[in-house]
């Protein structure tokens, strides 16, 4: 008997899918829609391609529960925040027939590898949980559930789901496959939709990013008001800054900064001028989600300079809430929901210049409770390398031991130094003179003004990231999730400075196979196979510094390591 046909509609695009003998268990009536687009929006040019057709024979009959894939409607492009309807169409090869709402003979589709990965969370789709979009899915992992009560064996069943866009410009990818549920997966194709996300102008989207729901990192800055202020005022115009406004001390308090999620650690870092005689005090207090406010925790005493202060950070912060660890802010087994900052602004006399705060930021996330996945998509496949200065710190071996008893300990401040330098920014002569004869005396400058006193080494984030500012550069502390992410940066000329760390053996090609329990670099380009070009300053000589480490490898040492933290230095844009 020959095949019955059925058409359906794809942006007008009418696409046979024919089915095999025997009836189908449901069939849709111009289900694959156009985009609905946000009335507000000013991106144009989405659309929906082509559908597939299904291939010309198809398994049937085969022992127990299987599916074979039958057709589905075509790939969208869309603006960002828009929605689309898609179909696909699985044929019964089985048995045994698909029974809806009964446990061990339902069908459905579920996320699949290798994006966003078994059961995986997507930002394309879902119920609203676990970070999804609610876009009406059965859960956030189940894509669609069989239309009719029952399939049966050689009948088709034609699945249909909502796809939303998300903000972020890209090429996202959803991998698709049925299963019945609490029985078995079944047949693995190969099934995806592609989503291509516009720029909010209409152009074409850069790079391709996973669709997997990120990992939970919130990038925040306090606004200046509202705020408390204390004996400090606005610089002029007002966006520029806090300024002390009379006397020897003042401070600004942060109104509550809500963050997306409750998160279990903080990172604050900060921008500001610290003239001769000069200081600040960063704090942050954080908030329960029950309304419970915590201490004040002290996260630095800094001046960018060391004739007046010692620059340090604060030990012995612990309690039933949390710690502080050096620089980070680390809750207990309660998680907080928001938090606030307080920066006291410091001067030794009443006549001397006064410090200014040009910028507080803090990350937040909840990584403990993310698992990553290794190695995430590529961005681009297109060899990448940024022109970074390299410096080792080896060669400094041995050079002011009263700094982290010298050089081979010089990987932050050497690592910072590249990347100040990449933006055309550096010590003076003059401010270099108490180097003496040393070969590159601005890695022994970068280490001396970046030195944490308590801490007693220069590894402290946020100070590496204010050092940087002092030279016109916008620089902060950020956690990213993959290097994925990184790629953007680099394909926009930002380099990062990672903080990785590994067990022996487990990045080879690095200096030390000992391992490492903390170590920074710069992620200076990527190879067109997706392996990470870096500036490593662990090297016996600056020829040496510039390194290839295996994708999954590093990706494993930076963001299984530090959670993806990373210094990020300069003005430019990333998207």
């Amino acid at each position: 008997m020959a095949p019955d046909a059925v058409l359906f509609s794809v942006r007008g695009l009418l696409v046979a899918l024919a089915l095999v003998a025997g009836s189908a268990a449901w069939a849709p009536v111009a289900e694959a829609q156009a985009p609905s687009r946000p009335s507000a929006t000013l991106c144009t040019g989405s659309s929906v391609g082509p559908g597939i057709a299904p291939p010309a024979r198809v398994p049937s009959g085969i022992p127990d529960f299987h599916a074979a894939w039958y057709g589905q409607s075509g790939y969208p492009t869309l603006c960002p925040g828009e929605r689309s309807n898609a179909v696909v169409a699985y044929y019964n090869s089985g048995s045994r027939g698909w029974v809806k709402g009964r446990m061990g003979e339902v069908a459905y589709l579920g996320t699949w590898n290798g994006d966003p990965g078994q059961d995986e969370p997507t930002v394309l789709g879902g119920n609203g949980e676990m970070g999804t979009p609610q876009t009406g899915w059965p859960r956030f992992n189940r894509v669609a559930l069989q239309p009719s009560d029952y399939v049966g064996p050689a009948q088709v069943a034609w699945f249909q789901f909502t796809i939303q866009a998300p903000e972020r410009p890209g090429f996202y990818r959803l991998y698709i496959r049925p299963l019945v549920e609490g029985a078995a997966w079944m047949e693995d194709v190969g099934v995806y939709w592609q989503v291509t996300v516009l720029n909010p102008d209409g152009t074409p989207p850069a790079g391709r990013i996973s669709s997997r729901v990120p990992a939970p990192i919130d990038d925040t800055a306090p606004a200046w008001a509202p705020a408390e202020l204390d004996n400090v005022g606005f610089t002029q115009p007002p966006e520029s800054g806090i300024v002390l406004s009379g006397g020897t001390k003042g401070s600004w308090t942060s109104a509550w900064v809500l963050t997306r999620f409750p998160f279990s650690q903080l990172i604050p870092s900060w921008i500001a001028d610290t003239p001769a005689g000069s200081w600040i005090e960063v704090e942050i207090q954080t908030r329960s989600a029950a309304g419970r406010e915590t201490r004040w925790w002290r996260m630095g005493i800094w001046a960018s300079g060391d004739e007046t202060i010692r620059r340090t950070s604060i030990n012995g912060q612990s309690d039933a809430d949390g710690v502080v660890e050096t620089d980070t802010f680390k809750t207990r087994a309660e998680k907080m929901t928001a938090y606030r900052a307080r920066v006291t602004l410091s001067r030794s006399t009443a006549t001397g210049a006064p410090p200014v705060l040009r910028r507080v930021y803090a990350v937040a996330s909840d990584t403990r409770s993310y698992t990553p996945r290794y190695p995430s998509p590529r961005y681009t496949d297109r060899a990448m390398e940024l022109s970074v200065p390299r410096y080792s710190q080896e060669i400094h071996a041995g050079e002011f031991p009263q700094y982290d008893g010298g050089g081979e300990a010089w990987c932050s401040p050497t690592s910072t130094e590249m990347v100040v330098e990449y933006w055309n920014k550096r010590p003076s002569a003059s401010d270099m003179a108490w180097v003496g004869p040393y070969a590159d005396p601005q890695v022994d400058y970068a280490a001396r003004y970046t030195y944490d006193a308590a801490y007693r080494g220069t590894g402290n984030w946020p100070f590496n990231t204010a050092y940087a500012s002092h030279f016109g550069l916008e620089a902060r502390v950020v956690q990213l999730g993959s290097l994925n992410d990184a790629e953007r940066f680099i394909a926009a000329g930002v380099p990062l400075i990672a903080s990785i760390s590994h067990a022996p053996g487990a990045l080879p090609g690095f200096l030390n196979n000992a391992g490492t329990s903390g170590h920074l670099l710069v992620i200076v380009g990527f190879t067109a196979s997706g392996d990470v070009i870096a500036n490593d300053p662990a090297a016996l000589s600056n020829a040496t510094v510039r390194r290839v480490y295996g994708r999954e490898a590093f990706e494993r040492a930076w963001i299984g390591g530090s959670g993806g933290v990373a210094y990020r230095i300069g003005n430019t844009v990333v998207p």
